[in-house]
């Protein structure tokens, strides 16, 4: 990335330096033996010719091959019929249910009512479009629930034989054969495909499978494995999309329904799926306030950051089953379009002898209700650098299995293995990976020149990779403040969320560079996700962003855009005040105060910007979007309450804070603290350098280091081990506290 054309420097690894050594060796070799060829004999010039036209062919071949469709075209698209998919799915699962906003019932539907509702989602499944294994997933709860129904109304079999023909012709992973532009990628659609491999698998032992030609037996048994094998991954390194208030929900949903339909008496896949719904909990309730748990996130949408908690969605449907017994929500939320519906159910479900099969251990739901002042660190995932020194790059299943889920695939580390991956099971014709068939050039492969070019050029590709990500969030009862600490400063648009307010209501704030001025509902976008990362770092109330915004990403799909953006919603907040650089909030009894590099200015109201919000700022005459200009500036939040000091000695306080800043280094007083964050570098607390890589979990309830893998929760009088590799889940309740183990500590 360039800075007034001066590139910001990154270490190259060992093995990076070892791969540039041997290209520069087998460059060298190939230039020697064509210069020995030529002083040999003049003709042997024609070699060179002969390299040439073998490039131009391999680069035409390569272009030839055109992607497939990622979405059906418009023209395509099915139209939805009277009666809705997820209202009869809602009524086929919930029969001792009645919801009011479904206006029919089972009876109503004829055969040809249940062949067209049905019908789009077969044909998109069997068309292989992007995100087909969502609309698996609720075929097969559709055919697992209406078995009896199915035949009822269609004697013929005409729907049953279509449901069974769409399921036995699914590919359920990247590397089984056929062309597509379905995203295998990232950790939520890897678990999301393994889990229906298996279930499906499950309901046809003896049927073949048309794509590979295995039997159900044996894709229940692949699928069994696959799964095994992420959940151990996200047992030692956690999970990349974490915090996800979008992707989260999708690992509830499939984990759940595995343990609701998949065979109980296998007690490692059982005890380990249990095992990951509670790391899942775990995750919640660390970041639950206020009934969601918004904020840094490793993969969010624009709706993720403004608007999830003044919406019915699937994140606040979890929490509310987790710590409100959903008396919010209730069933009635099932008929939306959400998988989330399975983990209330599991929930709700109880063996032969009258057991719940799975219960939240209650020391994660007293994190959850603890309301006293917390300082919370999290580490999750692994540096790309790292991944050979732990034995996952490479092509085995596991190994892609992690690189994939990372969604690494440009980056000067993994860059070849990818190139390796995509000729071995032909993924060129994949959207999402046909960027490499104009550089897929078998000499060029040979030289190894890929990971330098990939390093020099800095593409933009590379920032997507979600590497180890460590999070510093700080609750009190009035408000939590969140921060992905030192996060790749500078680098290219990825997903994540690199640091969020969370207020009374569930009111947000967030400050991001944005990657578009258009298509506010994508990310990387104007919402969603960032255009280059600061360098973020938080200590309690404090945080402190240092952008350094570069006028050119090689091959960014977007032009720069030289400010940044906070979103401050006037028609949520009691009262808000802009004063040059400095902006302050209130919110009940809560404060909130930025403080910028150049003066702040209200953008006037855009009804394009607010339509992603779904219908939550109505007020035109209330601004929502706060910009600071200039391509390098900073950005300071502090936030405080009633009980520590009046709104107006708040706003005075901060004002006579010290602030300075050079375009590398800020500083920062407030109180007995000094804050200074070098750029790239250092962040120190009255001199002292602060740790940004944290241990897995530190807490005041849970210590785990680093890639630690056994997980010892304590709260509420409860404790609670988690250890996914050796099948440990157990619970116990602190004698001294508690009388009983009536009250939900559960024995596994």
């Amino acid at each position: 990335m360039l800075f007034g054309g001066r590139k910001v420097k990154r270490k190259m690894s060992s093995f990076e330096k070892k791969e540039l050594a041997w290209m520069i060796v087998r460059l060298a070799l190939i230039i020697t033996g064509i210069a020995l060829l030529i002083w040999v004999s003049p003709y042997f010039a024609f070699v060179i010719l002969a390299l040439v036209l073998w490039m131009g062919l391999d680069l035409i071949l390569g272009l030839l091959k055109k992607s497939r469709p990622v979405l059906p075209a418009k023209d395509q698209r099915r139209h939805r019929h009277k009666y809705h998919f997820n209202d009869i799915l809602w009524l086929l699962e919930n029969p001792d249910l009645v919801n009011p906003e479904i206006s029919f019932t089972l009876a109503d539907v004829k055969e040809d009512d249940l062949y067209a509702v049905l019908e789009p989602g077969c044909h998109y499944i069997r068309s292989r479009y992007d995100c087909m294994d969502f609309r698996a997933t609720s075929l097969y709860r559709f055919y697992k629930a209406g078995g009896a129904f199915i035949d009822k109304v269609s004697p013929s079999g005409k729907v049953r034989n279509m449901l069974e023909e769409t399921m036995l012709g699914m590919k359920f992973w990247i590397s089984e054969k056929g062309h597509d532009s379905v995203c295998y990628f990232s950790e939520n659609h890897e678990i999301t495909f393994f889990v229906l491999e298996y279930l499906i698998g499950r309901l046809f032992p003896d049927r073949v499978f048309k794509n590979d030609k295995k039997t159900g037996a044996e894709k229940e048994k692949e699928g069994r494995e696959r799964i095994i094998t992420w959940f151990e991954l996200r047992g030692k390194y956690g999970f990349s999309e974490f915090y996800s208030h979008n992707y989260l929900p999708i690992d509830f949903a499939n984990i759940s329904l595995l343990v609701l339909h998949g065979d109980r008496t296998d007690k490692e896949l059982m005890d380990r799926a249990k095992g990951i719904l509670d790391i899942l909990c775990l995750d919640y309730a660390h970041s639950y306030a206020f009934g969601t748990i918004i904020g840094a996130q490793g993969r969010a949408y624009a709706r993720n950051n403004i608007n999830c908690a003044f919406q019915e969605n699937t994140t606040d449907l979890i929490t509310d089953a987790i710590w409100n017994n959903s008396e919010k929500y209730g069933g009635l939320y099932y008929h939306k379009p959400s998988q989330v519906g399975a983990f209330l159910r599991l929930l709700k479900l109880k063996d032969e002898d009258g057991n719940p099969i799975y219960q939240v251990p209650e020391a994660i739901k007293a994190i959850g209700r603890d309301t006293d002042t917390q300082v919370i660190r999290s580490s999750f995932g692994l540096d790309l650098k790292d991944i050979r020194s732990e034995g996952l790059y490479g092509l085995e299943e596991r190994q892609i299995m992690f690189q994939l889920g990372m969604v690494a695939l440009s980056n000067p580390e993994v860059i070849n293995n990818t190139f390796d991956y995509v000729n071995e099971h032909s993924l060129i014709y994949n959207e999402f990976l046909s960027p490499f068939k104009y550089f897929n050039i078998s000499i060029l492969r040979f030289l190894g020149v890929f990971p330098f070019l990939s390093r020099w050029l800095n593409i933009y590709p590379n920032g997507v990779a979600l590497e180890r990500s460590n999070v510093y969030i700080y609750k009190t009862k009035d408000y939590k403040l969140s921060t992905l600490i030192n996060y790749k400063p500078g680098s290219a648009g990825a997903q994540q969320t690199t640091m969020a307010a969370l207020l009374p209501g569930g009111v947000t704030v967030f400050t991001h560079h944005p990657l578009k001025d258009q298509e506010f509902r994508t990310a990387p976008g104007f919402w969603g996700g960032y255009g280059t990362a600061p360098h973020a770092v938080q200590h309690e109330n404090v945080t402190m962003l240092i952008h350094r915004i570069p006028r050119k990403i090689t091959f960014s799909p977007e032009r720069i855009l030289p400010y940044t953006h906070t979103y401050l919603p006037e028609e949520l907040l009691d009262e808000v005040r802009v004063q040059g650089r400095y902006a302050f909030a209130k919110k009940g009894n809560t404060f909130l105060a930025l403080i910028g590099a150049s003066d702040f200015e209200y953008l006037p109201f855009q009804k394009e910007k607010v339509a992603v919000m779904e219908g939550l700022l109505k007020n035109p005459y209330k601004s929502f979007e706060l910009v600071q200009r200039g391509r390098v500036q900073y950005t300071i939040y502090e936030l405080s309450s009633a009980d520590k000091e009046s709104y107006e000695d708040f706003m005075q306080r901060i004002k006579s804070n010290a602030v300075s800043f050079d375009g590398k280094n800020l500083a920062y007083h407030t109180g007995e603290r000094a804050l200074a964050l070098h750029y790239g570098g250092d962040f120190t607390l009255n001199g002292e350098t602060q740790e940004c890589k944290f241990k897995r979990y530190d807490s005041q309830y849970v210590q785990t280091d680093y890639l630690g893998e056994e997980i010892t929760v304590k709260a509420g009088g409860f404790t609670h081990k988690i250890h996914i590799r050796e099948n440990v889940r157990e619970s116990s309740v602190d004698a001294s506290t508690h009388q009983s183990s009536d009250n939900g500590g559960e024995n596994e």
